[in-house]
């Protein structure tokens, strides 16, 4: 029955990724649980791993936003389950997600301007530690996948999969393909559009130099690889973090909506569309203030 289930998560087109980390909550709902994925379950089982989750006895309690990320997972299956007759009962009916104090902020973070600008700093000074690798083609290649995220705001595997064809240099707009291969297309700012240009340009001359570069049909390449992978990729960010800030791939994401708001005036739609954002709830999130915004508004009030 599990392995119909994913059949079933990989005929409605999701990412490989998604349906990787589905399948890896409910191995560890079932391992945790001892029980089989077809065995009988009821609320009260899932209260208790809950529970298990949040005071473990020898591990660190998960976050609130993992222990959801696994809920969903169950929801998902279960309610398949229920409706292609495979059980006649729905454990997850009554569970609600859990709530904090303010869980947005534990989701959610983004760069500041400073940040972003201090970043670039980083890129370009950071030492090469890789035996064999160009400096000057390391530093483009990232500066370029650090402005594209920030920029157009796609998700890793996005960018990953991201073409040469799916970007149109002339009418300045690029073409992404999202989850369940919905496809958006996000305009090009002429800040991104420079930063591409000029990434395009150097990748033509490496492409004479590197067959796999000559072959590959996509935008960003690895040493060895025709496709720099999106592991790769979050490691390449990684490598840039400090040490109070850990930086992945995500956070520019989340700056780009976060960003995207505040020139739009606010516009959610707007950003819900440029995001891909099927539900414009999720975009909602970015309205919640950074305590740096909340610091600022109090410093901002009448002086007397």
């Amino acid at each position: 029955m599990f392995s119909n289930y994913l059949a079933y998560l990989q005929e409605k087109g999701m990412a490989q990724n998604t349906i990787i980390s589905y399948a890896n909550d409910l191995k560890s709902f079932f391992h945790e649980m001892n029980i089989q994925p077809d065995d009988y379950v009821t609320a009260a089982d899932i209260r208790k791993w809950i529970n298990g989750m949040l005071s473990p006895t020898d591990v660190k309690p998960l976050a609130v936003s993992t222990i959801n990320r696994r809920l969903n997972s169950l929801r998902s299956y279960y309610a398949w389950a229920v409706k292609n007759q495979r059980l006649q009962h729905n454990p997850m009916i009554d569970i609600q997600d859990l709530k904090t104090a303010d869980e947005e902020s534990e989701k959610i973070m983004w760069l500041t301007e400073e940040e972003f600008g201090d970043l670039l700093d980083r890129i370009r000074k950071k030492p090469i530690k890789s035996r064999g690798v160009d400096p000057e083609e390391k530093y483009r290649r990232d500066r370029a996948i650090i402005y594209l995220l920030t920029y157009a705001g796609p998700r890793v595997d996005e960018l990953s999969n991201l073409k040469l064809t799916d970007i149109d240099l002339e009418l300045k707009r690029m073409r992404i393909v999202g989850k369940g291969n919905k496809v958006r297309t996000i305009p090009i700012s002429n800040t991104l559009l420079a930063e591409i240009e000029d990434w395009l340009s150097f990748r033509a001359e490496m492409a004479k130099k590197k067959p796999h570069v000559d072959q590959s049909p996509y935008v960003f390449y690895s040493q060895r690889s025709p496709k720099f992978t999106v592991r790769g990729i979050q490691t390449m960010v990684e490598g840039y973090s400090l040490p109070n800030k850990k930086l992945t791939p995500h956070m520019f994401r989340h700056t780009f909506c976060k960003w995207m708001l505040k020139a739009t005036n606010n516009d959610i739609e707007k950003v819900r569309r440029l995001a891909g954002h099927s539900n414009i709830a999720t975009t909602s999130r970015y309205l919640k203030d950074s305590y740096s915004d909340l610091a600022d508004a109090v410093e901002a009030m009448p002086r007397f």
